[in-house]
């Protein structure tokens, strides 16, 4: 690996943890600048259980709902993988999530839930850093153990063609 992909490598690492940083914090500003603003394509972002949003204001919004509702979020991050391919970067990582809502009688955080994800952080290269240009996360249903996905029950319907 040459030095310049290293170096790619190590700020794609630095910005993917900067993401999660920012949203531990509640750092709506901090989040805000990661995230692609050039103009020259929409970004996108998909949050577990959520539709798929499109262009930097719908997912800022989102960004901004979630951290008005939600008072304590820290992501333990493992199996995390970043591939290069010039100005474009996925990083893959599972999104151990620890995350508390509203307090109830006096205390000072409400219940902790613990939530496993997998995620795939786009990046690409500008002249400002390595932005976000897209974020797609799923929960993951299936087991540790389980070598396959989860069965169809009697009420999917299976692909669609």
């Amino acid at each position: 690996m040459t030095g310049g992909r290293e170096a790619d490598r190590t700020a794609v690492e630095a910005a993917n943890t900067a993401f999660y940083a920012a949203m531990e914090e509640g750092d709506f500003d901090r989040l805000e600048d990661l995230w692609l603003d050039d103009g020259a394509g929409d970004v996108s972002c998909v949050h577990p259980g959520w539709p798929v949003l499109t262009g930097r204001a719908e997912v800022l919004r989102s960004y901004a709902l979630i951290m008005a509702h939600t008072d304590y979020i820290q992501f333990f991050l493992t199996d995390t993988r970043i591939s290069l391919a010039g100005d474009t970067a996925l990083v893959t990582c599972t999104e151990n999530i620890l995350s508390g809502g509203p307090a109830e009688d006096g205390a000072e955080l409400g219940p902790l839930v613990g939530q496993l994800v997998v995620a795939t952080n786009a990046f690409r290269r500008t002249p400002e850093g390595w932005r976000i240009w897209s974020h797609h996360a799923s929960p993951v249903i299936a087991g540790p153990d389980d070598d396959a996905p989860p069965a169809a029950t009697a009420d999917d319907a299976g692909p669609s063609a």
